[in-house]
């Protein structure tokens, strides 16, 4: 199943936080498997691919994206700015839109996952 969703993206110019701008971006989702553990889909945003495996461990929650060489501890698959910021690491390995898309592709993701 593919299907769209929508994730903001802010810019900002400057120092003053009325000088940014919130852009409504679009991406898609392309399950692969949301009916057990580990699950996979592959997120399509800002011209780039990601093929995303995540799941639970004794710990928490996981996020592993083999492409791009990089794995993740995630909270909720709907908390939308810790998996952001987990995603965008202490290294900032992805760049801020990349990281917001999979993080809003995760929470759309939850609504669907058995």
């Amino acid at each position: 199943m593919i299907f769209s969703y929508k994730y903001p993206v802010v810019k900002f110019f400057g120092d003053d936080p009325e000088d940014t701008d919130v852009t409504e971006k679009a991406g898609s989702i392309k399950t692969i498997n949301t009916d057990q553990e580990p699950y996979e889909a592959v997120i399509s945003a800002e011209g780039l691919q990601f093929h995303i495996i995540f799941g639970s461990y004794q710990n928490g929650s996981f996020l592993c994206i083999p492409g791009w060489h990089t794995g993740c501890e995630l909270s909720y698959l709907d908390d939308v700015f810790w998996n952001h910021e987990s995603v965008l690491g202490s290294d900032e390995r992805f760049e801020y839109e990349n990281a917001t898309a999979i993080a809003y592709a995760l929470k759309e993701l939850k609504l669907i996952i058995k």
